[in-house]
């Protein structure tokens, strides 16, 4: 079965940095001749290396889910969410629009760094199936949602693949898709750790990424999951980290919903 994922990849939060540019250009502030080229200030907090967790063994009995929309069913929904976040449900590009031929200028560097962030069906190809859901909340917030279902042992190698992703890729550059920089860099997260913190799924893994372009910087905290043949990952986004106790709700919640 095909697989089809709307989600892009860090290129996503590039262009959420893009918006929060814009916004940032509407108000009263004074001009200046500064060039938009210029290096990112460095991100406000040091992060600390990203720290992999052990990848597991496949679980006995592991069964992938077989079809998208079933796997769609099982994703976070808008009632999950605090009231103040709504849904996106983006229709097809129109290749009449205006500005929809424009050329993409969004890159990577280094390439293999696009994995990062990226929907896992597109980051770790050979899926069974795939789906994924957004929302954005207050202030450029948003949260993403994406999962890929693998037979055999294609989840844990997914899972152990995404980490070294992670892990390889501490500092990376790239642009948007109008051609502007942004840096990355990745580490690690406190979400799921303390005596009391419980990992959900059978294995989760979090991190933090700081991205920075044009003055403008978004933090992005992501929870990585495993949950039997299948993996997932939330993405929360925003000017500001999005609620630490709503993300690893929302991370656990995922992980029940996918056992099947």
């Amino acid at each position: 079965m095909a697989v089809t994922v709307a989600r892009a990849s860090a290129a996503l939060v590039a262009g959420m940095v893009s918006v929060a540019v814009l916004a940032g250009c509407s108000t009263d502030a004074p001009d200046t001749d500064e060039s938009t080229e210029s290096t990112p200030p460095a991100p406000r907090v040091d992060l600390a290396p990203f720290e992999p967790v052990p990848v597991p063994t496949v679980a006995s009995g592991a069964t992938p889910i077989v079809d998208n929309a079933f796997l769609a069913g099982r994703l976070l929904t808008i009632a999950d969410l605090p009231a103040g976040w709504t849904g996106y449900d983006l229709p097809p590009l129109d290749p009449s629009a205006p500005g929809a031929t424009a050329e993409d200028r969004s890159s990577t560097d280094p390439a293999d760094c696009a994995a990062v962030l990226a929907p896992i069906a597109t980051a770790i190809p050979g899926g069974i199936s795939a789906a994924s859901v957004s929302y954005g909340g207050p202030n450029f917030a948003s949260l993403d949602q994406d999962a890929a279902s693998y037979d055999g042992d294609g989840a844990v190698t997914a899972f152990g693949r995404i980490q070294d992703a992670l892990a390889r890729c501490g500092t990376f550059s790239g642009t948007d898709a109008d051609g502007v920089r942004v840096d990355y860099r990745v580490g690690a997260s406190d979400l799921l750790s303390g005596p009391d913190a419980v990992a959900p799924g059978d294995a989760a893994v979090a991190a933090r990424i700081q991205v920075t372009s044009d003055g403008v910087e978004l933090t992005t905290d992501a929870v990585i999951t495993l949950v039997g043949a299948t993996v997932t990952q939330i993405v929360a986004t925003g000017l500001d980290p999005v609620d630490a106790d709503l993300v690893r709700g929302l991370a656990t919640t995922a992980a029940d919903r996918l056992r099947t």
